[in-house]
């Protein structure tokens, strides 16, 4: 049976997840900002490469958030950085607000969903872990990297339990595995975890995770990170077991040349994620009492570098 489903976001997340359920013939309402992507993706539809090959034309391809108020799908997966929540749910109409649609916040860092309760009603808001990734290389073509399945998809209202399993559902049924878990923050914290320890030294240094791990400093940094923030996590009960750390450690290993997000994002000028992802695990720590002195640190030093990066990409040109 074919559903509705909003994604708004159609960088590779909410790209590729857009590709599959077109692909199995839902009724996919695409949502981005990028006016030249979104015209490439109308002329020539939708081209995934890569870990696999999949062309696809969304039904309807929109440059407004609002717009999507007028169609009002069942399922919304927001799938945008997670520091455009606040403009995403500020552009949404009350229409769609007010509606029976489900929303999944599919997004990288920790109490993402939290922000859309507060629009929301929260047994209709979800939150996804997203265990696939790619790079948009261009208007309508994205390379999806890898994917280690299953993706995660968890609820924040016991009442919102069976919509989660229908979407997890229909997210499996079109190619990529999801299950439905009512410990998401388990999966929340090992992928904040994951991300904070080499996002972080990324975007301060300039370096790709195989530079950071091959150099002994910064290769001792994104240790003291990454026991930190294993040390906070374990105080709010996710224990992941004697192999994380080191299972991370491999993880990196074979990451290679890779430039974390979160360093293409000062690159670029762009707000980062640091609010909800590195920032969010040392205010979640002082929550418990535990200290958090690396994560507080490199919070502050990004937030400094996003702030001057901001401020350049606003300069006028001399030109």
């Amino acid at each position: 049976m074919s559903r509705k489903v909003g994604i708004i976001g159609a960088g590779p997340v909410g790209g590729i997840l857009a590709a599959h359920l077109s692909s199995s013939g839902h009724t996919v309402y695409l949502v981005d900002a990028w006016n030249e992507h979104i015209e490439q993706i109308r002329a020539e539809g939708l081209h995934i490469f890569g870990r696999e090959e999949l062309r696809a034309r969304p039904a309807q391809l929109l440059s407004s958030v609002r717009e999507l108020g007028e169609t009002v799908p069942e399922f919304v997966f927001i799938c945008t950085k997670a520091c455009d929540i606040g403009n995403v749910l500020g552009e949404m109409s009350d229409t769609i607000k007010r509606s029976n649609a489900v929303f999944i916040s599919f997004q990288n860092g920790i109490d993402t969903e939290q922000a859309v309760a507060e629009h929301i009603e929260r047994h209709r808001v979800l939150r996804g872990v997203v265990s696939y990734a790619g790079v948009l290389v261009s208007p309508g073509e994205i390379r999806e990297s890898f994917f280690t399945p299953p993706n995660y998809l968890g609820w924040l209202d016991e009442r919102g339990a069976e919509s989660c399993r229908e979407a997890a559902a229909l997210v499996s049924a079109s190619g990529l595995a999801m299950e439905a878990t009512k410990d998401i923050g388990r999966y929340v914290w090992r992928k904040a975890i994951l991300n904070s320890c080499t996002m972080s030294i990324a975007a301060i240094t300039g370096m790709t995770i195989q530079e950071m791990i091959g150099f002994p400093p910064t290769a001792r940094l994104v240790e003291l990170l990454l026991n930190e923030s294993v040390s906070i996590a374990a105080a709010y009960g996710f224990d992941y077991g004697k192999g994380f750390i080191e299972s991370v450690h491999e993880f990196n290993k074979k990451a290679g040349p890779h430039k974390p997000s979160m360093l293409a994002d000062i690159e670029n000028g762009r707000r980062t994620e640091n609010r909800f992802i590195i920032r969010r695990i040392a205010e979640r720590a002082e929550e418990k009492g535990v200290a958090a002195p690396y994560h507080r640190t490199v919070a502050n030093l990004i937030d400094a570098l996003e702030k001057r990066a901001l401020e350049k990409r606003l300069e006028p040109s001399s030109l």
